[in-house]
């Protein structure tokens, strides 16, 4: 089986876990790879930003909602978490929308902030995995990124039960040391809880990325030294936190445009950006992978 499901995750909001999610995926898709989005989170943003992109609402949206023309899609992330062993009688267009020869998204829904108080306990919780075990979904794709909550929840646990690999982005603040430790502590109590499941496929850290940097030789010094205290710190040494290399760096057109894709763009400094980003992530998983898997 293939490792190839990726967890982007951060106990913390405002951290550029969406934005990073969004342009890796679309990235490697205008790349040529096979790549599958999961809006995990019941906020919606990266299904708003990827629904605007390509023309699509959800078939509960009323038609006023919106000013122009758009396709309609039935597909959602509740779907998958109501999904059952019986598969005979279900179609992949209730849970996958296609949205070129490359990209996908399970997208996410209004309906989904309310699911987690009526959700059925480990059934539920293992309902993504399940789904993606029975249809085959990891050989379908190269990658599969999953967008998930800034909080610990029955929608966190259901994505890293699915999940191989997770990576986290952070901006640097004094928050930063307590927020990935949190989420390593996290990590290590689902582990604990669900240990057959993770002795059989483990859950590998990708490494922590510095996010919303501004460009090389505008960066303050004291966010420079924010960084360096927490890259040296001897809470993170500790707990083996890898760092990526290459930090995601402001683009002023990303908070402007919910649309706006940097492959898509005419930003070179972007695009090399985060071309070094997405070829750092692919050495990292071939580093973690065993001799056997690759």
């Amino acid at each position: 089986m293939k490792r190839n499901v990726i967890a982007m995750l951060n106990m913390k909001g405002g951290v550029g876990k969406t934005t990073l999610c969004k342009e890796i995926a679309y990235y490697l898709s205008a790349n040529d790879k096979k790549v599958l989005l999961v809006d995990v989170d019941p906020q919606g943003n990266l299904t708003q930003s990827i629904f605007e992109r390509f023309n699509f609402k959800h078939h509960y949206e009323s038609e006023t909602a919106r000013n122009k023309d758009y396709k309609i899609c039935t597909a959602t992330i509740s779907n998958v978490f109501e999904y059952t062993s019986i598969v005979e009688s279900v179609k992949m267009e209730d849970f996958i929308l296609k949205l070129n020869e490359n990209l996908a998204i399970i997208p996410g829904d209004l309906n989904a902030v309310f699911f987690e108080r009526s959700s059925g306990g480990s059934e539920s919780e293992n309902a993504l995995k399940n789904f993606m075990e029975d249809f085959e979904i990891r050989e379908k794709y190269d990658y599969i990124f999953l967008d998930c909550p800034p909080t610990f929840s029955f929608y966190t646990t259901a994505a890293l039960l699915a999940s191989d690999f997770y990576m986290s982005p952070i901006h640097p603040d004094s928050y930063s040391i307590l927020g990935i430790d949190l989420l390593f502590q996290v990590v290590d109590r689902l582990k604990k809880v669900y240990r057959d499941r993770f002795k059989a496929f483990p859950l590998d850290h990708l490494g922590v990325i510095f996010s919303n940097i501004p460009r090389d030789g505008s960066t303050q010094q004291g966010m420079k030294d924010m960084i360096k205290d927490i890259q040296q710190s001897e809470v993170l040494k500790g707990l083996n936190v890898h760092f990526f290399n290459e930090p995601f760096r402001i683009n002023p057109y990303i908070p402007k445009k919910i649309d706006y894709f940097i492959a898509d763009s005419k930003s070179d400094f972007s695009y090399e950006n985060l071309r070094k980003i997405v070829r750092e992530l692919e050495n990292n998983i071939i580093h973690l992978k065993t001799p056997v898997q690759q």
